[in-house]
């Protein structure tokens, strides 16, 4: 994900080192959100700074082509799509995207008004959640099925 850099900073941190506590944290967990918090790709890992780099260019020069055409583009920050359909037991489980949700996501993408153009977080509905959709749930009616389950 684009904003896997995150994951230097608190609260966030926590959640990557499995040490978040639910009890209190989760009250005043802030979801990060596509209009407020700027991208900060992993640099831990040369492969996904590139990886998450080429993805914010991409997105970058869409909305460059929305500004400056009637055209709509729906651009989609993918989650953990795993080949087994399952969150998975590591912190990866808080962005897991699950076969059934990611068909529904572009089902309503590839449904969605003309004028709708954005950039959204794909992801179902996981514990710990700590990316935004609720611009997806309004602006596509993007509603997720699944879930991980807090353990």
């Amino acid at each position: 994900m684009t904003v896997f850099g995150y994951f230097t900073l608190e609260p966030y941190l926590s959640i990557f080192n499995d040490t978040f506590d639910d009890t209190t944290m989760l009250k005043n967990l802030r979801k990060l959100t596509v209009a407020d918090d700027p991208p900060l790709p992993d640099t831990r890992t040369p492969g996904d700074t590139v990886y998450s780099q080429s993805k914010i260019i991409c997105e970058q020069m869409a909305m460059d082509i929305v500004k400056n055409n009637s055209i709509s583009i729906i651009g989609i920050r993918f989650g953990g799509v795993r080949i087994e359909d399952d969150p998975g037991t590591t912190w990866r489980r808080t962005t897991w995207f699950s076969h059934r949700d990611l068909c529904l996501f572009i089902d309503k993408a590839l449904q969605a008004p003309l004028n709708i153009s954005g950039i959204y977080f794909g992801v179902s509905n996981n514990h710990r959640l700590w990316v935004d959709i609720d611009s997806a749930k309004r602006d596509l009616g993007y509603v997720p099925q699944d879930g991980n389950e807090k353990v």
